[in-house]
């Protein structure tokens, strides 16, 4: 039989782009499948399977990333927001974008504000109940849901190889599913490549990264429409030593939602 891995990746990536040039309409599975020639299951089936998500899902994922872009380039309401990207309830749509991104989206707003007079430092994000000794130790402690301790190196692209006093920012950390939605559970910011260490939890075992130059303006930071991204291929669920390459995102992948910013102490709107 003939290997069909090429002809559905590049179907699923032709979804894609069906996807972000219709966001604001009301399109549905079957548009999708329609538009690259597939039954609507054979098509859901294999878009997850090349993309890692569910065609709704990505649909949702590049609404919510166009909304961050005009709540920060533009001064409509949220309210007007909410129906240019192809949501009918405003606050079905302010719950989502809470969930999806970290905060709501006023407070995408002020965190923006924050950034702009603000310069995010290196820190580590630790779970409840975690502490440096524990990561350290990498033993599995069923208390605080630690399973073990990844030791790994970043690498970034040559663009942001940047000399003293301009490395990139650099967030790392591990959420539940492979794509950059809510906020991770455990994470560390440092400055360029290097070496990172993280406790590894049983409900977050995704390790992802994305970096920013130290420069970047607060658009960049929390709607960056491409990215330098890097995703783990598996699921860590053990003490492991990994590398972890950056490179800047295709058109096709699922955006990065999370304000990674609201995690920075002190920066949290409101907070």
């Amino acid at each position: 039989m003939k290997d069909q891995s090429g002809e559905h990746e590049a179907a699923s990536r032709r979804a894609a782009r069906f996807i972000t040039e219709h966001v604001t309409e009301p399109i549905t599975v079957a548009d999708m499948a329609d538009a690259v020639g597939y039954s609507q299951f054979h098509f859901t089936r294999m878009f997850a399977e090349n993309l890692r998500v569910t065609p709704n899902r990505y649909l949702a994922g590049v609404r919510f990333h166009r909304a961050k872009e005009l709540l920060l380039t533009q001064d409509h309401s949220v309210v007007d927001i909410c129906h240019e990207v192809g949501f009918s309830s405003p606050g079905t749509f302010t719950r989502r974008f809470r969930e999806e991104v970290g905060v709501a989206p006023s407070e995408l707003r002020r965190l923006a504000d924050s950034l702009s007079v603000s310069t995010p430092s290196p820190f580590a994000l630790y779970p409840p109940g975690v502490t440096e000794a524990h990561v350290a130790a990498g033993w599995p402690n069923p208390a605080t849901g630690q399973v073990g301790t990844v030791e790994g190196t970043v690498h970034l692209p040559p663009r942001l190889r940047g000399g003293p006093g301009l490395e990139a920012l650099v967030w790392i950390g591990f959420y539940p599913a492979p794509s950059p939605a809510g906020l991770p559970v455990t994470g560390v910011l440092r400055l360029g490549e290097g070496a990172f260490r993280l406790p590894v939890v049983a409900s977050a075992p995704w390790l992802l990264a994305t970096a920013v130059p130290t420069t970047a303006e607060p658009v960049e930071h929390l709607a960056n429409p491409r990215p330098a991204v890097g995703v783990h291929p598996q699921p860590l669920t053990g003490s492991a030593t990994v590398p972890l390459v950056l490179d800047f995102a295709a058109p096709w992948q699922f955006p990065l939602l999370s304000a990674l910013p609201s995690l920075l102490p002190g920066l949290r709107p409101g907070g």
